[in-house]
């Protein structure tokens, strides 16, 4: 039997030739694998670091993967090398580029320092440097396999290209290991644990005690920067110990006198000497934990931090709902609707077949949708020229027509999909085109663009005209074609026409809406709506200010103001619209805008407060010259509007410089312009007495210096003397004039003038309320020559007199015509919106007080039946869930009967009406606010001065005290099976299965067409044991109890119960768009107005604005509590102390202001007794921009020749003095004039035109 021969295990043999120095070096070379492997098991051993786990791990694999591939490649080695094994790939190439390529991902993208910071450019080169290194390494160890004979050149470089294959491959797949948290779960395992197993790679994770809730950074000094100050104040310590000691050793030398440590821009004042702290005493701890944190303590840091909260309704504020959703709120639950729908499909039906048979070559059979576009194009023409019939009844039949198109054709296509309707939509398209609506959408824009396409827009806006103007239309019945004996016939008719084209219109201006956001770049019928004349949204803020004086028209006031609402979204735009317009005229600050490292957020100031800034440092520091302010305001003004006429200042003189711009203020309600000017400088106030109350000598406090008293001295340097220490004599003379500068200041105050003047931002509003005050002044001081002006006088003689008169008719001339609006931004689509906005607000100006009072009287009268239906005086009990009382739902009724389900449903449709209201006023109202605010800051004010004289913050107070409002935003009043889209797919072609159609062929009147009650409330009891009269609030808890629970909040936004685990739903999407924007209007009418902040003081706000703060949503808690913040400075101790959670929750979501010393406050007094005065001259200077820019709407020239009697400045002066033409005994008939009230006829600053009416 024969030996089997011993084979070799020499993991280390190598062939080499002994006699070539690079051989020998190759020969080493080769063995850099084992030695890579004894490090991988080392550094396991030594670190139990899962990185190098995972990457020896990819190693061995790699090293498998080999094995694998020359087991079935099978390619020999070189012939001269007598080797082992295959060589295809070759294993040491394979191997170190695996190593070298995974090393260098490792360094350059996974591996992030602390420390240094790895941003740094000499350590990112270090690591490139060391990748570097490492690939040049493995490129020598496969080369030394080629040197040694050992592998070709091709099996070198496929062992290459495996290895980076491999090293790439388990990067990404280590990668998603850790991104997906499976290297985490293995770490959390018992075994992990047991055997210490950590991950050191670096996340990304921010320090609490590094950025506060605003994102500004608060990092602590590090440790180097606070030893060089420790040590700088060891030195400074020695130096003096040194110098006391010279002063004893060596007493023949003059002393000197200790000087204080000199203060630099750029350093800040160097710390206290440092003592040594005692020894603390001797303890033993037992094991003390180490500093770094394991990573059990690391996953519970991290499970603590706060994360995104998940919002507990899924509700988005934006300016309107999906087109669906709106389509669905124009139709009412009422039989008038209904019968209307079906009217418009049975005229259509056969307006379109007769049309059909009167083609020779078309179908009687064709259906709309099969039809050419031509055909149809032909077939609306007709229709449209029937809109011009003086027929009533032909009239109507035709906008049937046209409303039955512009629905979408719907018994085509309702409950249709689009046969190509994307799968895979994301949500907000699926909401806006709904799957089962998507064909009647689609229909409905077509037929609106072929409406369009055949100049139809016209007519209808005419029809529309001709049926709500009076004036317009004919008076006679007869030339309608109506019996004039038949009135309610007529009434009946012209009510019809009028809802009839409103639907028309509604729906164009609702698909040009949907054509502006899907392409902003082709909206033919926004271009087309607003090319009509008379203008849509003037035309119906005539309609509805007309309803001031006369509110028996019979018209549908809801539709209109829809109809109002959507044509102001159309025309002006939207919330994306008002940003692009900011962002368009808006001035940029440069150092927002260029600072590359720049902190988030940036917090911006004011000149206002900048200007109080510089009141206070430069009366605290005398030395120091701030930087200028952005405008030049008085040093006595604190506030951006002309100078007050009341201001302390200028009452101690009537016969000042500017005595002479009216009459006296005893009255105080003249306007700004005839109050007496004075200009005097004030007496400073004592400072604080040294005594007590009863004369005793308070007790000092430590020997602090009373911070009232100014700095008058800048600090001592080398300049100084060695008695007084405030320089020699010699000096004194040329420092008495000089402003100090420099190491003078402290550099804490230089810092502070820099960071607040570079912060300093002027809006667009404040400049052009700057603006405005600078022409108001200089009109009022005559520095202006325009119409008024006299063109020479009569001793002129020459050419002198003749150039005189020609400027003075020019000047005339130029004057007559109205203010024609610049323009003001090259962005075509802004310039063109802001001249729709100027239009807008030139033609409603008359009609603005009226569409106001017209708004909050339905509001009122909405509230009322608020009120009555939670009182139980709504006229008739209502069943099966209907009513509530008080918050509570009123059971069931056991009366099912149809009157029963009439009443319910009617009362349901009225609660839905003043819902759909309300949404609709709140948002006209914040749509004109802020695009009035975007056109001109003055057209702004007056709207809001018209609101707040229209007694918008009681009334909206009053219906959030009456409204339970988590109670209003969780109930839900709209019911699917009665709205518009299920009618429309019950009554197609195509009824949906589950509907029962027995009804469809018979009247809508009948009780079979009447459909089961619908509940407001699940009803999780039994509904017959409910009375007739419901039960009490206090029978209906326990079944509000038994319901899902509304989530609620804290005043600092924390839930007061466990939340839902899936956001809601099911709510009121309408109630939550109105209260944000009542609230929304309430913070703008009141912002930064301390009268009006008062008011809401006055009105205990806070109790009823409290109910805000429990909803879960961020807009209407952010517009809560920033109501509470106007109000803070102005409320007392006691509810601060009461309310210290509403005023952290403001700290916290409430963005600050670079000066927000709103919870501190300056001088509230004087705030308050300017409060008044300065409304009043916010007022006046609005009037006077009124009466300037809008001279036809304001009076024209009669308003101008009012007020030639106060043009002459000089004049006013003299008869001031007592040297005019009239003396002393005028202007006493003007002073007593205008103590009574002001001039008898009124003056251009009375304000009368302007002067709000309540109701």
């Amino acid at each position: 039997m024969e030996e089997t021969p011993l084979a070799s295990l020499s993991l280390t043999h190598v062939h080499y030739n002994p006699e070539d120095p690079l051989s020998f070096l190759s020969a080493w070379l080769a063995l850099v694998p084992q030695a890579l492997c004894v490090a991988y098991v080392t550094l396991i051993w030594a670190s139990r670091e899962v990185e190098v786990i995972l990457m020896f791990a990819g190693q061995m694999g790699c090293e498998a993967f080999n094995f694998v591939l020359k087991r079935l490649i099978k390619e020999e080695r070189p012939k001269q090398m007598l080797g082992k094994g295959y060589g295809m790939p070759s294993s040491h190439a394979q191997f170190v580029t695996y190593f070298a390529v995974y090393l260098t991902l490792f360094l350059l993208v996974r591996h992030v320092p602390t420390v240094p910071k790895p941003d740094t450019t000499p350590y990112f080169l270090m690591r490139v440097a060391l990748a570097a290194g490492v690939c040049l390494g493995a490129g020598a160890v496969a080369t030394s396999r080629i040197y040694l004979n050992y592998h070709t050149p091709k099996q070198v470089l496929a062992g290459s290209a495996a290895g980076v294959v491999c090293a790439v491959s388990w990067y990404v797949i280590t990668s998603f290991l850790r991104a997906e948290g499976y290297v985490d779960w293995v770490l959390d395992l018992g075994i992990s644990q047991l055997l210490r197993l950590r991950d050191l790679v670096e996340h990304h994770i921010v320090k609490a005690d590094e950025v506060d809730e605003t994102g500004t950074d608060i990092t602590t000094v590090s440790d180097d920067q606070l030893m060089e100050e420790v040590a700088e104040g060891l030195r400074q310590e020695q130096a003096s110990k040194a110098t006391c000691s010279d002063k004893i050793k060596f007493p023949q030398q003059r002393p000197k006198s200790l000087r204080r440590p000199e203060l630099r821009r750029d350093i800040s004042a160097p710390p206290p000497p440092v003592q040594p702290p005692p020894p603390a005493p001797v303890q033993q701890l037992p094991d003390r934990p180490p500093d770094s944190l394991s990573l059990a303590q690391l996953k519970q840091i991290v499970q603590d931090m706060p994360k995104a909260d998940q919002p507990a309704y899924a509700f988005e504020y934006a300016d309107s709902q999906p087109l669906a959703e709106e389509i669905e709120e124009w139709f009412q639950y009422s039989e008038f609707d209904r019968i209307m729908l079906l009217g418009m499909k049975s005229t259509f039906e056969r307006e379109w077949a007769s049309f059909c048979a009167r083609q020779s070559a078309v179908s009687n059979q064709l259906s709309w949708l099969d039809a050419s576009h031509d055909l149809r194009k032909s077939f609306i023409q007709q229709i449209i020229n029937g809109l011009q019939d003086r027929d009533i009844s032909a009239r109507n039949e035709a906008l049937e027509v046209i409303c039955y198109a512009l629905t979408g054709i719907w018994g085509s296509t309702a409950g249709k999909a689009v046969p190509d309707y994307p799968e895979d939509l994301p949500p907000q398209s699926v909401t806006d085109t709904p799957k089962s609506k998507s064909l009647q959408i689609i229909w409905m824009q077509r037929n609106a663009e072929l409406v369009e396409e055949c100049s139809g827009l016209g007519p209808l806006l005419n029809c529309l005209c001709k049926a709500l103007e009076k004036n317009r239309s004919s008076p006679n019945p007869e030339l309608d074609g109506l019996d004039s004996n038949s009135d309610s016939s007529n009434i009946a008719a012209s009510e019809h026409e009028v809802n009839l084209v409103l639907t028309a219109l509604y729906i164009v201006v609702e698909i040009g809406r949907r054509q502006e956001k899907h392409d902003p770049q082709n909206v033919p019928l926004r271009y087309a709506l607003m090319d009509l004349k008379p203008n849509l949204p003037v035309f119906l803020v005539e309609v509805i200010a007309r309803l001031r004086w006369d509110d028996s028209a019979n018209i549908p006031l809801t539709r209109i103001i829809l109809l109002f609402w959507k044509s102001l979204l159309l025309f002006f735009g939207g919330s994306e619209s008002l940003k692009k317009a900011k962002e368009e005229m808006e001035p940029r600050m440069e150092a927002r805008e260029n600072s590359p490292n720049r902190r988030t957020p940036f917090l911006t100031a004011s000149p206002l407060d900048y200007h109080l800034f510089r009141q206070e440092i430069t009366s605290k520091y005398p030395a120091y010259n701030p930087p200028l302010p952005v405008v030049p305001l008085e040093l006595e003004n604190n506030s951006i509007l002309p100078p007050l006429p009341q201001h302390p200042s200028r009452t101690s003189s009537s016969t000042g410089l500017f005595s002479g711009v009216g009459p006296s203020v005893a009255g105080r309600n003249g306007s700004i312009l005839h109050q007496s000017v004075h200009i005097a400088t004030p007496a400073p106030s004592p400072p604080p007495s040294p005594i007590g109350p009863g004369g005793k000598a308070g007790k000092k406090q430590n020997y602090q210096t009373n911070q009232n008293f100014p700095f008058m001295y800048p600090p001592l340097d080398d300049s100084s003397n060695d008695i007084g220490g405030r320089g020699s004599t010699e000096r004194q003379d040329a420092l008495v004039g000089k402003r100090w500068e420099g190491s003078d200041v402290p550099a804490s105050i230089i810092e502070a003038g820099k960071l607040f003047s570079t912060h300093v931002k002027m809006t667009r509003a404040m400049s052009q309320l700057w603006e405005e005050r600078e022409r108001f002044m200089k009109y009022d001081r005559g520095w202006y020559l325009d119409e008024n002006s006299a063109g020479s006088d009569d001793d002129a003689s020459g050419e002198l007199a003749e150039g005189l008169q020609d400027r003075a008719l020019e000047e005339r001339r130029k004057s007559s015509h109205s203010w024609v609006p610049q323009r003001e931004t090259d962005n075509d689509d802004i310039q063109r919106r802001l001249d729709a906005v100027e239009s807008f607000y030139s033609q409603v100006l008359v009609h603005l007080q009226s569409i106001t009072i017209v708004f909050l009287k339905i509001i009122l009268t909405n509230v009322s039946a608020m009120v009555n239906q939670a009182n139980g005086q709504n006229g008739h009990a209502m069943s099966d869930g209907y009513g509530a009382a008080n918050g509570f739902p009123a059971a069931a009724n056991s009366f099912s009967d149809s009157f029963n389900a009439d009443a319910a449903i009617e009362e349901l449709d009225n609660i839905r009406l003043r819902e759909i209201t309300g949404k609709a006023i709140s948002g006209s109202l914040l749509l004109m606010l802020k695009w009035f605010k975007r056109s001109h800051i003055l057209k702004f004010e007056y709207m809001t001065q018209l609101l707040l004289d229209s007694n918008y913050l009681p009334l909206i107070l009053k219906m959030f005290a009456h409204q339970d409002i988590d109670q209003a935003i969780a109930q839900k009043n709209d019911r699917e099976e009665l709205g518009f889209f299920h009618f429309c797919h019950v009554h197609s072609d195509q009824p949906p299965n589950s509907a029962d159609n027995s009804d469809e062929d018979s009247s809508p009147s009948e009780d079979e067409a009447v459909p089961p009650p619908i509940l407001r409330h699940r009803r999780d009891t039994d509904p017959g044991t409910s009375s007739v009269r419901g039960p009490s609030p206090q029978e209906a808890l326990p079944e509000l109890v038994e319901g899902p629970p509304r989530p609620e909040v804290d005043e600092l936004g924390f839930p007061t119960a466990p939340p839902p685990k899936e956001p809601i739903t099911v709510f009121s999407w309408r109630n939550f768009f109105s209260a944000i924007n009542y609230l929304h209007i309430m913070q703008k009418i009141t912002r930064d107005k301390a009268h009006r902040c008062l008011l809401l003081v006055q009105y205990k706000s806070s109790t009823i604005l409290r109910k805000g703060l429990k909803i879960p949503d961020p807009h209407l808690r952010y517009y809560t509590l920033k109501l509470f913040k106007s109000q803070v400075p102005y409320c007392g101790r006691k509810w601060r102390q009461s309310n210290m959670r509403v005023i952290t929750a403001i700290y916290l979501y409430c963005r600050p202001e670079l000066r927000d010393d709103w919870l501190a406050g300056s001088d509230i007094d004087a705030e308050v007794e300017e409060a008044l005065p300065l409304e009043q001259a916010l007022r006046g200077l609005t009037h006077w921009w009124h009466l300037r820019r809008y001279k036809d709407v304001m009076g024209g020239e009669e308003g101008a020749s009012m007020m030639e009697e106060e043009r002459d400045f000089f004049v006013r002066e003299l008869e001031a003095m007592g040297w005019g033409f009239a003396g002393e005994e005028m202007m006493n008939e003007e002073a007593e004039m205008a103590a009574n009230g002001g001039m008898m006829n009124g003056t251009e600053w009375d304000g009368g035109p302007l002067q709000m009416e309540g109701w």
